[in-house]
This record gives C-alpha cells, sequence and structure tokens, in this order.
C-alpha cells in the first residue's frame, strides 16, 4: 500500500477520534483541568486518537466532502467525548459544591482564592474538598473508567453515526440534579452545626447583652464547622468513591442512549 493510500486510510479515522478524545480532554475531571496548559491538553487528545486509530481504519470511514457537513460531523464526535465528560464531572463536583455551600455557611464565603483548576474565585473550604476529591477521584481509577469508556464507545457509538435525540440531555440533567442533592446532603452536618452554634450564640447574648460576642462568633463558627467538615471528610471520601465505582454503569446507560442519536 502506498503511503498516500495509507494516510488517505488512517486520516479521517484519526480525525474523527481526534474530535471525541478533545471532547473528553476538555471536560474530564482533572484532565480538563484549566491548570494544565493547553498544548498538553492537545498532546494528550492526539495520542489517545491515535492509540484508538487503529480500531477504526478497517470500517471505511468517510468524511463530508463539504465545510458544513465536515463540521457538523467533528462536532457530533466532538459531543460524544464532552458528554461522557460532563458525566464524570458532575460526580466530582458534588464534594466541591459541598464545600463550597459549608463555607458560605460558615462565614468563609466572602474571603476567596484563585483556584488553578478553574480559574475562578472559591472559598478555602471548597479548594479543600477539591483537593480531596481529585485525590479519591484517582485513587478509585476515575480517570480508568473514563478511558475505558472512551475505548467503548468505539463498539457502542461508532464514527459518523451519531444523530440528534433528546434522551442524552435529559440523562445528563438527571446526573447533575442529584449530585446537587448529594452535595446539599453532603454540606447538611457543617450547615446544621453552625446553625445550632449561632442559635446558641443568640441565646448567650439575649441572657448577658453586655458580653460582646461578634468578636468571638466568628472564631466560633469557622472552628465548628471546620471540625465537623473535617470529621465528614472520611464520609466524603467513601460517597464519592462510590460514585466513581457507579460511572461505567452510567457510561453504559449514555452510550446505550448515543446510539441512535444525542
Amino acid at each position: 500500500m502506498t503511503p498516500d493510500a495509507t494516510l488517505a486510510r488512517w486520516a479521517p479515522a484519526f480525525l474523527l477520534l481526534l474530535a471525541r478524545c478533545g471532547g473528553i480532554v476538555a471536560f474530564t475531571p482533572v484532565l480538563g483541568t484549566r491548570s494544565l496548559p493547553p498544548p498538553a491538553k492537545a498532546g494528550l487528545a492526539a495520542t489517545l486518537a491515535l492509540l484508538l486509530t487503529p480500531l477504526a481504519v478497517g470500517r471505511g470511514l468517510v468524511l463530508p466532502a463539504d465545510g458544513p457537513g465536515l463540521a457538523a460531523t467533528l462536532a457530533g464526535e466532538l459531543a460524544i467525548g464532552a458528554v461522557l465528560g460532563l458525566a464524570a464531572r458532575f460526580t466530582f463536583a458534588a464534594i466541591g459544591v459541598a464545600g463550597e455551600l459549608a463555607g458560605v455557611q460558615m462565614g468563609l464565603g466572602l474571603p476567596a482564592a484563585l483556584d488553578p483548576h478553574s480559574q475562578i474565585q472559591v472559598s478555602a473550604v471548597n479548594h479543600i474538598a477539591d483537593q480531596v476529591a481529585i485525590m479519591v477521584f484517582l485513587a478509585a481509577g476515575g480517570h480508568h473508567a473514563v478511558l475505558a469508556a472512551l475505548a467503548h464507545s468505539l463498539a457502542a457509538v461508532p464514527p459518523l453515526s451519531v444523530g440528534v435525540r433528546g434522551d442524552v440531555v435529559g440523562y445528563l440533567a438527571g446526573l447533575f440534579g442529584a449530585a446537587l442533592q448529594l452535595a446539599v446532603r453532603m454540606a447538611a452536618p457543617a450547615t446544621v452545626a453552625t446553625l445550632a452554634a449561632m442559635t446558641a450564640l443568640g441565646l448567650l447574648n439575649r441572657i448577658a447583652p453586655n458580653l460582646n460576642l461578634f468578636m468571638v462568633s466568628f472564631p466560633i463558627l469557622v472552628g465548628v464547622g471546620l471540625l465537623v467538615l473535617l470529621a465528614a471528610l472520611p464520609v466524603y471520601g467513601m460517597v464519592l468513591a462510590e460514585g466513581v465505582r457507579d460511572l461505567p454503569g452510567i457510561f453504559e446507560q449514555l452510550l446505550a442512549r448515543m446510539r441512535h442519536g444525542l
């Protein structure tokens, strides 16, 4: 086979898989962090696409000749990777949102710092929760589950087979709602503890109005909230690890819905 024929046979598969891998690298937790330079993300996506290309070469893939058709085709492949990455991110984000909710209740919502991963202002509690989430996600094999889903997607949703349907969007919305509900439940212990401390301080202020409780209320609330949060961190880790173990099933559900369209 001549080099031109080899290139013509491999290039369509590589380009389609590059778009799919680019979507999953951009949205997957840890891999899609903004602190990772764009050239490194592009190199990772290209490496994954190159490794997967031999699995798709023999399928006789032919790219659309017109520009709009090619753009729509690549957008569909990009959407497949983005959907898988978002599903993992929703599971990952619950602990960060829980830390943010607890931090606001503790009075630590205002003094925010720049998170190097998301490049947004977050509280110190949120930053701690995110670091715990990263360690648990990697230790529980979340990145392995994402890469396995990427490889499985070639058989479940072959290149050039993506259409448009609403089931995937609805399923993702359900995952987002479940993650938000989980975040509220995870933030509940610290929230309840700080509310109880605030109630006790309010009663004490009514009993002894001459006491300057304003000066001591902030460290008390922060101390109580941090103690409860630190005590709950192992539980947070177990909940996130359970969510990571559920990722293969979630990916299977998403890929089943994407067989006939997004």
